[in-house]
C-alpha cells in the first residue's frame, strides 16, 4: 500500500473543450452534505439520474475534481453501449488498484475483474468463485479509503450488465463504515432506462447512505450564466436569449450546447432560430446540418469514427479508412473544427465524441449498407493492428457480428465464443450466456450449434436463471441430431429443474427418450451421468423407490470408472430421492463423502447440496453442532460462488435456526430476503415455500388472526393447498370446516403427499387438526404415520418448516387416546428440544405436557410449575401461540363444550362474555383484535337467538359454560 499512487484525473475532465458548468446549486449542496458524511467514515452512494444530455457526467466530473483537489483519491470508470467488458465500469478503477497489496493472488483476482481473465485454454480455477473476486475488490477499495477518502465515479450505469451490478451491490453492502463516495450516472428515460439497474437501486436504497439525485433541466438563470461564460454576452443579452433557449432545449445542457454551437456556426443570435426545435430531433438536425457542411472525405471519416466507438484510436481510423492518410487526417481535423469530435489530452492519438448522443446521431444518419461495410473494415483493422487482449476480442466479436450479413458470420462466431469463454473464466456468467447465445444464433443447426446452446444453458444455470437454462437445454434435447448431445441436453434440463424444486416429470421424459437412443454402456460416463440424473428426476415425481435404485446403480458405476467428477454427480443426484428417517444414515454418509470429494478436488459446486443435506439430516437426528457446521459450509459455498441458489439454500437454514430458538423477527427478515432472492431465479419463484415459512412465523406470533375475515370456511380444498388450508382452519379454531377438511384428506387423499418433500409438514398439520378437534378416530389413523419419525425432529422441504420433536406429537396423540406411553414420549421430546437449544419447541413441549396433565388429573402445583416454565420461555419471545395454548388449559378451566353451531373460538368468546367482559377485554384475553371480538359477539347473538349480551350470558349459563 505504501507504494501505491492514485491515478490522475481523466484528461477529458480538464480538456479545453469541456462544457462550462453552471447552476446545480441544490445538487451541489446535497453532495456537500453527502461528503461530510463520508469524512465521518460513512460510505455514501449517490445515483445521479436524468435524461440523455442532462449533465450527469458533467456534475460528477465537477464534484470529483473538486474533491480531488481537497485530497481525495478519485477512480473513474465508464460503461460502453456496445459489447463492453463483463465487469464494466470497474475495469479502469480496479486496474489502477493492482499492486495495492503485496499478494499475487489478490492481484490475480483484481485482474480478472479488470478484464484480464486467465489465458485462453484454461478454465476458471474451481476454487475461485465470484464472491472471492468481489471481496478482493472490496479489500482493495477499503485499503485506499483507509489512507485517504475515496471517490468512485461510475458513468453510464444504464449500460452495465448483471455481473457489474452484482459487483456494485456487493461493494455498497460490504463497505458501510468506509470513507467512500460512489457516484453513479444513469439515464432514466426510455429506451435507455435499465430495469436491472432500477432493481439494483431499489435494493440498495434500503441501505443507509444510499440516495438518488435526478437532474431537472437548467433554469433560465442558469442558461443566462452559461451564455455569459461561453458566449461572452452581456447580462442583458444573456437574459433575453435564455428564456427562448430554455423553451427550445427544456434546459437540457447538451442540447443547449449544440444549439449554441449551431447558432454560432450560422452566425445567428443565440435563441433566435427560425423555428422551435425540441429534443431529441434537434440533436439529429444540428448534427445533420454539420455533416452536410463537411467534405465527403470528412463526413465518411467521421462515420467511420462513429462505427469504431465513442473513443476513437486515430491509428485504427487510418488503417480502416477508404481515403489516404493525409486526406483521412484532414477529415478528422475537419470534424474537430465543427465540434463533432474532441481531442483527448495529453496526446493527439485518441479522439472522442463530445457526447454519446452525438455519435448515435451520426450512426442513425448513415445508410445501413455503409454501416455494415464500415463494421467489416473496422474489424479487419483491429485484427491486423491491435495486439491480442480481452478487449480486442470483444471489439472483434462486436464488429464481425454487425457485419455478419457480408459473410463474416464465421469470424463473428469465433470471436463471440472466445469472448464468452473469457467471460466464463472471469465468472461473468450472465455475459458469457449472452455471447454464447449470440454465437449460436449465427450457426446453422448441427452439433456446433448444439454445443454453443448447451454452453449458454450452463452459463445461465451458474447465473441462477434456471428458466432460461431449461429452455435452451430442452431445445437441444429435442432437436439435436447427435444422440449424445440430446442426452447432454436432457441432463442439463434436469440440472436446471431440481434446483428450483420443480416437479421432475418433464425431465424424466426427456432423459428416458435420450437414454433410449444411446447404447447402455456402463463404461460410458455420459450414460452413467444420465442414469444419475434420471434417478433424481424420478425423486421429484415422488417415485422415490425407483429413484433410490437408480441412484445406487449410478454411484456403483461411477466408482468402477474411478471418475471423481462423475462420482460427485452421482452422489449429489442420489441425495434428493426422498428423506425418511430410515434413509438418514446412508444419506448422511453420502453427503459426507461428497463434501470430502468437493474439498479434495476443489469443485465447490458439489459442496452446497452436500452441506444442505448434512444440515437437514443433522436437524432430523438432533445434532446441533453438525447442523452448525453444515450451515457454515453452506454459507461459505454461497459466499465464494456468488450463486443466488446457494444463497437461498443458506438462507433457508438460517431461517430454521432463527425460528427454532424463537428469534421470530430475525426469521421474518430472513424470510423476506428469501422471497426477494427467489425473484432472481428467472421465471421460477419461491413464493410457495416462503409463504409456508411466513405462516409458521405468523401463527407463533398470533398474527394469523388478521386473515380471519378472508376465511369463510366454505373454501373448496381442490382450489387450494389443502393441508395449508386445514392448518388455517385449525389455527383460527374453525371446528366445522376443519373437521370436514380433515375427513376429506383422510379419505384416501393424505397418502398422495407421502412421497413429497413436504410430507412432514402435511402430517403435522393433520395431527394438529385432530388434536384441536379431539378426533380420536383421526388420531388413531395418523399415529402410525408419525410414529415413523419417533426420536427425530420433523423438517419439511428445504427447511420450509421445522416442527421440533416428533415425540411431542406422538405424546399429544397418545394423551388424547389414553395411551400410557404419552409421558415417556413427551419427556423424550423435551430432551431432544433441549439438546437442540430450541426454545420455541421447548415451550411447545411444556405446553403439551400441561395439556396432558390437565387431561389426566396431574397435581395442579406440578402443572403450574410446568406452565410457568413455558411462559418464561414464551413471553420474552412473543410466542403468543404457546400462551394461548396454556390459557386454553388454565387451572380450573374445563374443556369447552360447544352448544349449537358455535365454533371453538365463539364458545371461548361466549364464556368470557358470560363473565361480563367487554369486547376490548375479550380481545386482550384471547390475543385478537377488538373488531374481531365484536364480530364473534354478533355471530354468537345470531346463532343463539339472543337479543343482547345479557341473554347471551344466560345462554352460556344454561349450557354449563360458566360452571
Amino acid at each position: 500500500m505504501s507504494g501505491w499512487t492514485p491515478p490522475p484525473l481523466p484528461a477529458r475532465w480538464s480538456s479545453p473543450a469541456r462544457q462550462a458548468f453552471v447552476g446545480r446549486w441544490a445538487e451541489l449542496a446535497t453532495l456537500e452534505e453527502v461528503w461530510s458524511a463520508v469524512l465521518t467514515g460513512s460510505r455514501q452512494v449517490v445515483f445521479v439520474g436524468g435524461e440523455p444530455g442532462a449533465g450527469k457526467s458533467r456534475l460528477v466530473a465537477e464534484v470529483a475534481s473538486t474533491l480531488h483537489g481537497h485530497g481525495a483519491a478519485v477512480l473513474v470508470g465508464s460503461c460502453a453501449a456496445e459489447f463492453g467488458p463483463p465487469y464494466q465500469p470497474f475495469g479502469q478503477p480496479l486496474d489502477a488498484l493492482l499492486g495495492i497489496r503485496a499478494d499475487p493472488r489478490h492481484d490475480e483476482r483484481l485482474s480478472m475483474l479488470a478484464g484480464r481473465s486467465p489465458p485462453e485454454g484454461t478454465d476458471a480455477p474451481s476454487h475461485e468463485h465470484r464472491r472471492v473476486l468481489y471481496d478482493a475488490a472490496v479489500e482493495a477499495i477499503c485499503d485506499v479509503a483507509a489512507r485517504q477518502p475515496l471517490v468512485l465515479a461510475l458513468e453510464d450505469l444504464h449500460w452495465a450488465g448483471p455481473s457489474s451490478l452484482q459487483l456494485l451491490a456487493h461493494i455498497a453492502e460490504r463497505t458501510p463504515d468506509c470513507p467512500i463516495l460512489v457516484l453513479g450516472t444513469h439515464r432514466t428515460t426510455a429506451p435507455d432506462r435499465s430495469p436491472a439497474l432500477v432493481r439494483t437501486i431499489a435494493r440498495l436504497h434500503r441501505l443507509d447512505g444510499v440516495r438518488r439525485l435526478d437532474l431537472a433541466g437548467l433554469t433560465a438563470d442558469d442558461i443566462a450564466q452559461y451564455l455569459i461564460q461561453v458566449g461572452k454576452l452581456s447580462a442583458h443579452e444573456a437574459r433575453s436569449a435564455a428564456t427562448a433557449l430554455r423553451d427550445q432545449t427544456g434546459g437540457n445542457p447538451f442540447f443547449l450546447r449544440e444549439l449554441w454551437r449551431d447558432d454560432a456556426i450560422h452566425g445567428r443570435p443565440p435563441g433566435r432560430s427560425m423555428a422551435p426545435r425540441h429534443a431529441p430531433a434537434s440533436v439529429r438536425d444540428t448534427i445533420l446540418d454539420r455533416l452536410e457542411r463537411l467534405t465527403l472525405p470528412g463526413r465518411q471519416t467521421l462515420e467511420l469514427a462513429a462505427v469504431i466507438g465513442e473513443d476513437v484510436e486515430v491509428a485504427t481510423v487510418l488503417v480502416a479508412a477508404e481515403w489516404g492518410r493525409e486526406t483521412t487526417l484532414a477529415g478528422l481535423d475537419e470534424a474537430v473544427a465543427f465540434g463533432l469530435l474532441e481531442p483527448v489530452p495529453p496526446t493527439d492519438g485518441v479522439l472522442r465524441f463530445p457526447h454519446a448522443l452525438s455519435r448515435q446521431a451520426v450512426l442513425d444518419l448513415m445508410p445501413p449498407s455503409r454501416r455494415l461495410n464500415q463494421h467489416a473494415q473496422v474489424a479487419r483493422a483491429v485484427e491486423s493492428t491491435i495486439p491480442a487482449s480481452e478487449r480486442r476480442t470483444q471489439q472483434l466479436a462486436f464488429h464481425f457480428a454487425q457485419a455478419q450479413a457480408l459473410g463474416h458470420a464465421g469470424d463473428a462466431v469465433r470471436y463471440l465464443t472466445e469472448a464468452a469463454r473469457s467471460a466464463a473464466r472471469s465468472l461473468a456468467h450472465e455475459d458469457a450466456a449472452e455471447w454464447f447465445e449470440e454465437a449460436a444464433a449465427l450457426v446453422d443447426a448441427g452439433t456446433e450449434r448444439g454445443r454453443l446452446v448447451l454452453a449458454a444453458a450452463d452459463s445461465h444455470l451458474l447465473a441462477g436463471d434456471f428458466a432460461r437454462a431449461r429452455a435452451l437445454a430442452e431445445h437441444v434435447a429435442l432437436g439435436a441430431t447427435d444422440a449424445e448431445q440430446r442426452l447432454a441436453g436432457a441432463v442439463s434440463y434436469e440440472d436446471a429443474s431440481w434446483r428450483p424444486g420443480l416437479p421432475g416429470h418433464r425431465a424424466v421424459q426427456l432423459l428416458v427418450d435420450a437414454l433410449a437412443k444411446i447404447e447402455h454402456d456402463a463404461a460410458e460416463p455420459a450414460y452413467v451421468r444420465g442414469v444419475a440424473s434420471l434417478g433424481r428426476a424420478l425423486a421429484f415425481t415422488g417415485d422415490t423407490e425407483q429413484a433410490g435404485d437408480l441412484g445406487r446403480q449410478a454411484i456403483e458405476l461411477a466408482r468402477t470408472l474411478g471418475d471423481d467428477d462423475l462420482l460427485a454427480h452421482a452422489l449429489q443426484a442420489s441425495l434428493w430421492n426422498g428423506l425418511r428417517p430410515k434413509d438418514a444414515p446412508d444419506k448422511f454418509a453420502r453427503a459426507g463423502e461428497l463434501s470430502r470429494l468437493a474439498d479434495r478436488t476443489g469443485a465447490l459446486g458439489h459442496l452446497g447440496p452436500a452441506a444442505y443435506y448434512r444440515g437437514v439430516i443433522s436437524y432430523l437426528q438432533g445434532e446441533p453442532e453438525s447442523l452448525g457446521q453444515a450451515h457454515d459450509d453452506l454459507v461459505r459455498m454461497a459466499r465464494v460462488t456468488g450463486q443466488g441458489f446457494f444463497d437461498y439454500m443458506a438462507g433457508c437454514v438460517s431461517y430454521a435456526r432463527q425460528f427454532l430458538v424463537g428469534d421470530l423477527a430475525a426469521a421474518q427478515s430472513t424470510c423476506d430476503a428469501l422471497l426477494e432472492l427467489g425473484t432472481s431465479f428467472g421465471s421460477d419463484d419461491t413464493e410457495g415455500p416462503c409463504a409456508v415459512q411466513s405462516y409458521m412465523i405468523r401463527r407463533e406470533t398470533g398474527a394469523v388472526e388478521q386473515v380471519r375475515s378472508l376465511i369463510t370456511g366454505d373454501e373448496r380444498p381442490e382450489d387450494h393447498w389443502a393441508p395449508g388450508l386445514l392448518a388455517l382452519y385449525t389455527e383460527l379454531h374453525l371446528a366445522g370446516p376443519a373437521a370436514r377438511l380433515l375427513a376429506w384428506l383422510l379419505d384416501g387423499r393424505l397418502a398422495r403427499h407421502q412421497d413429497s418433500a413436504q410430507w412432514p409438514c402435511v402430517l403435522v398439520y393433520a395431527v394438529e387438526a385432530a388434536l384441536f378437534l379431539e378426533d380420536e378416530p383421526a388420531a388413531r389413523t395418523l399415529r402410525p404415520l408419525i410414529a415413523e419419525y419417533a426420536g427425530t425432529n420433523l423438517v419439511a422441504g428445504q427447511f420450509v418448516a421445522v416442527f421440533g420433536s416428533a415425540d411431542r406429537y406422538l405424546g399429544a396423540l397418545d394423551s388424547l387416546l389414553g395411551a400410557a406411553t404419552a409421558d415417556a414420549e413427551l419427556a423424550a421430546a423435551w430432551e431432544l428440544d433441549t439438546r437442540m437449544g430450541a426454545a420455541l419447541h421447548q415451550a411447545h413441549t411444556l405446553a403439551a405436557q400441561v395439556a396432558h396433565g390437565r387431561r389426566h388429573g396431574v397435581d395442579a402445583r406440578a402443572l403450574d410449575e410446568l406452565g410457568g416454565r413455558a411462559r418464561r420461555l414464551a413471553e420474552p419471545r412473543g410466542l403468543r401461540r404457546v400462551l394461548r395454548l396454556l390459557d386454553a388449559t388454565a387451572p380450573g378451566r374445563a374443556p369447552l363444550r360447544r352448544p349449537g353451531d358455535l365454533t371453538c373460538r365463539e364458545t371461548e368468546v361466549l364464556q368470557l362474555l358470560g363473565q361480563g367482559l367487554l369486547n376490548r377485554e375479550i380481545a386482550e384475553r384471547l390475543v385478537i383484535s377488538e373488531n374481531t371480538a365484536a364480530n364473534h359477539v354478533r355471530s354468537i347473538l345470531l346463532k343463539t337467538g339472543s337479543g343482547n349480551r345479557t341473554q347471551a350470558a344466560m345462554f352460556a349459563a344454561a349450557h354449563g359454560l360458566l360452571d
